[in-house]
């Protein structure tokens, strides 16, 4: 029987990680935990109650109450707030820019850190985010840190607002992504980085097809091991 692992992914924002986690986890039969919906999700319910970001005891007071709800079928996390299931409105530019500021909250940390665990406790999964390979799963067998130069990185999230209809400039999206990765890099809870022992993988002059198959490799040797 092959050993189900934990493979986790980190990187900045356009580096590739969610296409090849989502084909990777498709190809494997895993699930695809995509973090930072998540992030986003809290951040479009924390906009959506009128909550104050800038006050961290606003949002620890509320963070247990709100009706969120993270669920794995199918392969696929999906994010319900009630009874709303949320989707294309966690890919606004708003709520990528609030999710940045919010993750900075160690409340907001915790509690998402300990919901993406019970996600995962089973392996079977490619966990995708920010802190998967320092924070949250920092014993998977398989840890791999995704990178591309910042103009192509901007330039695959441009194309990708294009094709779901969503209004975005290339300069102002390569100056988003750019402060999104200094915040990301400088913070000092979780911060973004490759850390020791984890496999990078520079994508920057990569087809998706072949950053998915180095990785199925990487994993198919690991499932070996356990067997």
């Amino acid at each position: 029987m092959r050993t189900r692992l934990i493979v986790a992914v980190d990187g900045p924002a356009g580096a590739g990680k969610s296409t090849v986690c989502r084909l990777l986890a498709s190809q494997l039969g895993y699930a695809y935990l995509d973090t930072g919906g998540m992030y986003r999700a809290m951040a479009w319910a924390a906009l959506s109650e009128n909550l104050n970001i800038e006050d961290e005891n606003d949002i620890a007071r509320h963070i247990e109450l709100l009706p969120m709800r993270f669920t794995m079928g199918n392969g696929v996390m999906q994010i319900a707030y009630g009874e709303r299931i949320l989707e294309d409105e966690l890919r606004q530019p708003e709520i990528s820019n609030l999710a940045s500021r919010i993750s900075q909250l160690r409340c907001v940390r915790d509690y998402l850190t300990r919901c993406q665990r019970q996600l995962g406790e089973k392996g079977g999964i490619v966990a995708e985010g920010r802190d998967m390979t320092t924070i949250v799963f920092p014993d998977a067998p398989v840890r791999v840190y995704l990178y591309a130069d910042l103009k192509v990185r901007a330039q695959r999230r441009y194309l990708e607002y294009q094709g779901k209809g969503i209004p975005a400039e290339f300069k102002a999206m390569e100056e988003q992504i750019q402060a999104r990765d200094e915040a990301d890099e400088r913070r000092a809870l979780a911060p973004l980085r490759a850390a020791p022992g984890v496999r990078i993988l520079d994508t920057t002059h990569m087809e998706i097809a072949e950053v998915v198959q180095q990785l199925l490799e990487m994993i198919q040797s690991k499932e070996l091991e356990g067997d």
